[in-house]
């Protein structure tokens, strides 16, 4: 059952969560059958007209792809994303009986809808809403459209099957968890209990909903904190940051790694992983790293939300800045309960997102799947 595999080049070349993701599927299915990668540029030149979630293809790239799938004959072929709906159109006219599978990084005309808004302030959000509106419905009608193309939906977690649906999509959505990062395997964890008076967060620093967290941390969280515990310091760990975001942190005595090469040191020097997190889709990489590798995670429920974690246990919740102080607090007094809820997190992860759980979660959604001329 071979396959073929579509995916979407990132701009700068750097691994992202959705890179994570691609990567993760086609180990998964290249462990049941052979698999081809199909990579498609942006056309940078031009701009998208209609849907803000669709990418414009490079024709090149587009006009190869059924020649790509003349070539390889795969059974199936997996879109990794509804970017790339023109790829999906393009292939549907060639080879109208080719199953496809459209896999839901994010339910993207939902995530957009909510990252435009939050960019006005909340009196003004139903005014932006209304002017919005044409933006958001091309959106949704995308994903619509991705959905009556393929024959079959994926999506990270079950919480976003559901929104799938209540997007107006009526088909079976098959839930395919997200990876563990690849170096996250090869940390060794850490069983003695972390006693550096270290907050990390890592993520995309030019991540909107990334740098609203990190603005809190730095405001609102830090400070009580740090009357609290006088050397606890914030720890930043991520790509392309900004000048203000820069400022920021150095103004306020924090620390800021600038796209690094490893984050296995950021992780191990860290006593726990913040997220304030209000904004965003999908389930997060960088919650699952934290809990592979043993660092104590406090979190919003929209952080970790999809990942089914139980509070208390997994992780701490907190979701005002000072239910944030005194979770972190909780685990500055006392280093024993950071090492009980890294073993909890860390078993939970590798049993729900490991290979296996993948594996088998892939072979499910495959046997759905009616292939052209398979008894």
């Amino acid at each position: 059952m071979p396959f073929l595999q579509a995916n979407l080049v990132e701009e700068d070349g750097r691994v992202s969560g959705a890179e994570i993701r691609n990567e993760g599927n086609f180990q998964v299915l290249s462990q049941l059958t052979q698999g081809t990668r199909a990579f498609l540029r942006k056309d940078l030149s031009r701009q998208r007209r209609h849907a803000p979630t669709l990418a414009c293809l490079d024709s090149e790239d587009l006009a190869s792809l059924p020649v790509t799938i003349e070539k390889c004959r795969p059974d199936f072929a997996l879109f990794e994303g509804v970017a790339l709906l023109d790829a999906m159109r393009e292939v549907r006219r060639a080879f109208p009986r080719l199953p496809i599978i459209v896999d839901f990084h994010n339910v993207e005309s939902t995530l957009h809808r909510k990252l435009r808004l939050s960019r006005y302030p909340r009196w003004s959000q139903p005014i932006a809403d209304m002017l919005l509106s044409r933006r958001f419905r091309a959106a949704e009608e995308a994903d619509r459209e991705a959905a009556r193309l393929a024959d079959a939906v994926w999506a990270c977690s079950a919480q976003d099957a559901d929104l799938v649906r209540r997007a107006g999509i009526s088909m079976a959505v098959d839930v395919i968890p997200n990876p563990i990062p690849d170096w996250c395997r090869t940390a060794a964890p850490d069983k003695t209990p972390r006693t550096d008076e270290t907050v990390l967060f890592v993520g995309h620093l030019g991540y909107a909903p990334n740098r609203r967290a990190i603005a809190e941390l730095v405001t609102s969280i830090m400070p009580e904190l740090r009357r609290r515990f006088p050397d606890a310091v914030l720890h930043v760990g991520g790509r392309e940051p900004r000048p203000k975001l820069v400022r920021l942190l150095g103004d306020a005595g924090h620390r800021l790694t600038a796209n690094p090469p490893d984050l296995a040191p950021l992780y191990r020097g860290a006593q726990a992983t913040a997220i304030p997190l209000r904004d965003g889709g999908g389930t997060r990489i960088k919650v699952l790293e934290a809990l592979a590798v043993g660092c104590p995670v406090v979190a919003t429920a929209k952080a970790v939300e999809g990942l089914a974690l139980e509070d208390g246990r997994h992780f701490i919740r907190a979701e005002t800045a000072p239910e944030f102080v005194a979770a972190l607090s909780r685990l500055f007094q006392d280093p024993k309960l950071g090492l009980a809820l890294s073993t909890e997190g860390r078993d939970f992860v590798h049993r729900t997102h490991g290979d296996a759980a993948r594996a088998d979660a892939v072979r499910k959604a495959l046997a759905t799947i009616a292939v052209p001329g398979r008894a």
